[in-house]
């Protein structure tokens, strides 16, 4: 009698034993999100990590905390602090400087980082390099090919001598991203001119002096300028003056031409990589940054027309117009 309840109590131990590691694999993974600042491409890398996570069957598996820094590094520190005090099971940051703070608070921790819309991680300091990321963060690169979106420039304006660039003086994706277009501008027969802003308030007066000493602007993926796209196309449009973005997120304000990578797609690569991390076991430190993607080139017939630009038919065979 007595070995017989001693064989029912392992049995009923097995039993719990099971139940609570059945119990640990089904609990909710929280997922801390740190959106740098509230504009459509951005927000693209989020809604595609939502449309990853479903498409991988975990959506239902994870609990998406969704804060907004709203492009101030004070919010963005206090947003990742609080991350990191509620234990959260990883942080999604978007954009570089989001990255930069979640990597920072997360530090002497085990809380995994994944970033997405950063242009270059290893310049960033966010990963040792981007096959091998080595610390306890990787994720997703929205590195543009600016040798082509040049090259598109002088396609529709082969008389263009002279572009221009704003960018936050603050953001290292813009310093990058500064440096390869003076690298390859040459190539192009255009030269580069730049105005570099510290805050949003600054843009009118710099998109101002700026637009009078070029032929056209081109927007890069600087998350201060981006959100900033109708005022800066409004002030440009007023001078004659055309405006290239390098993502197409904002097309819509006045955009003449955008070869642009897609954010929902860079937000189901994170995707992939958050469940590798949360489900699978593996290491930040072992998943290699994922770098751009395929692009898709559009052009506003409307906005060229009422420039008085004509669309060379090389363009038009390739485009998607609208």
């Amino acid at each position: 009698m007595k070995k017989a309840m001693i064989s029912l109590l392992l049995v009923l131990l097995l039993l719990v034993g099971c139940t609570a590691k059945k119990g640990d694999n089904n609990t909710i993974k929280k997922i801390g999100v740190i959106l740098w600042v509230d504009h459509p491409a951005l927000n693209d890398t989020l809604e595609g990590l939502k449309t990853g996570l479903k498409e991988l069957g975990v959506e239902d598996k994870v609990e998406l905390i969704v804060k907004n820094a709203n492009d101030d590094a004070s919010n963005a520190n206090m947003i990742v602090d609080q991350f990191v005090n509620d234990k959260v099971d990883l942080i999604y940051a978007i954009a570089t400087p989001a990255a930069q703070a979640a990597m920072s608070a997360t530090d002497g921790t085990d809380i995994p980082v994944v970033f997405n819309a950063v242009t270059d991680a290893e310049s960033a300091g966010l990963v040792e390099s981007n096959n091998k990321p080595g610390g306890n963060v990787t994720g997703v690169s929205d590195m543009v090919p600016v040798d082509k979106q040049l090259g598109l420039i002088k396609e529709i304006l082969p008389n263009a001598k002279k572009v221009g660039v704003l960018y936050n003086t603050g953001e290292d994706n813009s310093l990058h991203q500064i440096k390869q277009i003076e690298e390859l501008i040459g190539k192009h027969d255009l030269e580069l001119l730049t105005q570099g802003v510290s805050s949003s308030a600054d843009i009118a007066l710099a998109t101002e002096s700026l637009i009078a000493n070029v032929d056209t602007l081109y927007i890069i993926t600087d998350n201060t300028i981006a959100s900033a796209t109708s005022q800066v196309v409004g002030i440009a449009n007023e001078a004659n003056k055309p405006v290239f973005m390098a993502e197409a997120g904002q097309f819509e304000h006045g955009i003449l031409a955008s070869d642009s990578i897609s954010y929902l797609l860079l937000g189901e690569s994170a995707a992939q990589q958050t469940h590798d991390i949360l489900f699978e076991g593996k290491n930040p430190a072992d998943i290699a940054v994922v770098i751009g993607g395929k692009t898709e080139l559009l052009v506003s017939e409307s906005v060229a027309k009422n420039l008085g630009i004509e669309l060379p038919k090389s363009v038009l065979e390739r485009a998607t117009l609208k």
